[in-house]
């Protein structure tokens, strides 16, 4: 009884970490973690021209649960994040547990589109361009393994809380 109350309030706390760490620590900081996280995994995109469409654009991803929003953009083959989000010729809004679907490679960015669990404004194009990037990627052997482990029991203990 006392280790099921135990794991519930942990699986809790764990949920909660992400909220935690966008509200409590700071936007410069933020930035350069988000910043440096997509350029590692993104490199081999970013050297293929494959994030050309992106170049000097503001795009912005807004994570509805998380009440916690970032504008990136390409520049010289480096992406660049800005928090607070900046206004922007796209705005990608969906929530943590359909971002962390998206990232484990469970559902696609067009199921999430059609039901209205990412919703995309502003610049349709380059929203589409956006959203097809997405779809193609591959992330799943490019995320350390502490760092995916960490998310994956995020992930988990979100669907359970569902």
């Amino acid at each position: 009884m006392l280790s099921r109350k135990f794991h519930k309030a942990a699986g809790y706390r764990l949920v909660k970490l992400p909220e935690k760490i966008t509200r409590y620590t700071p936007d410069f900081i933020l930035e350069q973690v988000i910043a440096s996280a997509l350029n590692h995994l993104l490199g081999k995109e970013l050297s293929a021209g494959e994030l050309d469409f992106l170049e000097r654009k503001l795009a912005t991803v807004n994570i509805r649960d998380l009440n916690f929003s970032f504008t990136v953009t390409a520049y010289d083959n480096r992406i660049k994040v800005m928090i607070p989000a900046q206004i922007s010729e796209v705005t990608l809004r969906t929530d943590q547990q359909s971002l962390l679907e998206m990232l484990h490679n469970e559902v696609d960015p067009d199921t999430l589109f059609f039901q209205r669990r990412l919703l995309i404004t502003g610049n349709t194009e380059l929203g589409l361009y956006l959203k097809n990037f997405i779809d193609s990627l591959e992330l799943m052997g490019r995320i350390p393994a502490p760092v995916m482990k960490l998310i994956s029991r995020i992930h988990k203990q979100s669907q359970r809380s569902l």
